[in-house]
């Protein structure tokens, strides 16, 4: 029996092209695309809108940039399922989670050759409606209400649950740096910690050289204020010393000036 899973992300923008068979894809072959089943109750552009304007009456507020009311799944699914399980499984997240569906597809076109061998991709995409349209604010579901979503896409479509799997969930870039981590880990027999710890030892360097620094310059600074006392203390012995010869000088003037007199 086929392991079940739903990996549920923001829709992407060209969602609707790829699900339409709107676009050439390699992966595809076309003389299968008959085998495909859909439902649409409306566009995402359509619903987007209608979202961002409940969004607006119902909390004074226009809806978060960030915000993200239209998501997408992507279901395993088996070369028997059809479009009427997946409205019956569209039924049943409503009814216990509150997730509106608003498209639906089957695709039994995809895949790729082995050899001379098709090895098909059997999959569904579910595009839905995120919000509570009581409130005009997006569902919250947690990581039981998550995990109870898997058991019932598993139970509804008649597959075997799958087991959880962070390396299979990873985002595009987490599965990246986790392949760079590994080519790291071969290369210089470092793992991910301690590389990590590492990072840490240098950040910790360096914040010590940048207290030595800020140390150094502080004191730089107070014995630089010191020579500038000393010179200005310099400079007025100076110009007592100029002060005090000028008036000797003066006073040797005068006593000559006297004994020409005599």
């Amino acid at each position: 029996m086929t392991k079940s899973s739903i990996h549920i992300l923001p829709v992407k923008s060209g969602s609707e092209r790829h699900n339409n068979r709107q676009q050439e894809l390699s992966y595809v072959r076309k003389d299968l695309s008959h085998l495909n089943e859909s439902f649409s109750l409306t566009s995402i552009h359509e619903r987007t809108k209608f979202l961002k304007e409940n969004c607006k009456k119902l909390t004074r507020r226009a809806m978060q940039d960030k915000a993200t009311p239209i998501r997408e799944g992507v279901l395993i699914i088996e070369e028997t399922t059809g479009i009427e399980q997946l409205k019956t499984l569209a039924h049943e997240l409503e009814k216990n989670f509150g997730i509106k569906t608003i498209q639906a597809y089957t695709h039994k076109d995809e895949g790729h050759w082995d050899g001379d061998q098709w090895k098909p991709n059997y999959h569904a995409h579910m595009v839905f409606d995120w919000t509570d349209h009581a409130t005009g604010k997006s569902l919250k579901l947690n990581k039981q209400d998550m995990a109870a979503l898997q058991t019932l896409v598993a139970d509804t479509l008649g597959l075997e649950r799958g087991q959880s799997s962070e390396v299979k969930h990873l985002t595009a870039i987490a599965y990246k740096i986790e392949a760079e981590a590994k080519r790291l880990k071969q290369i210089y027999g470092l793992d991910l910690q301690e590389l990590k710890n590492q990072q840490k030892n240098l950040k910790d360097e360096t914040q010590l050289q940048q207290i030595n620094l800020d140390y150094i310059k502080s004191k730089s600074e107070k014995e630089l204020a010191l020579l500038q006392e000393d010179k200005e203390d310099l400079l007025n012995k100076y110009n007592q010393l100029v002060q005090q010869y000028t008036e000797l000088n003066k006073e040797l003037s005068q006593k000559k000036n006297q004994g020409f007199r005599r």
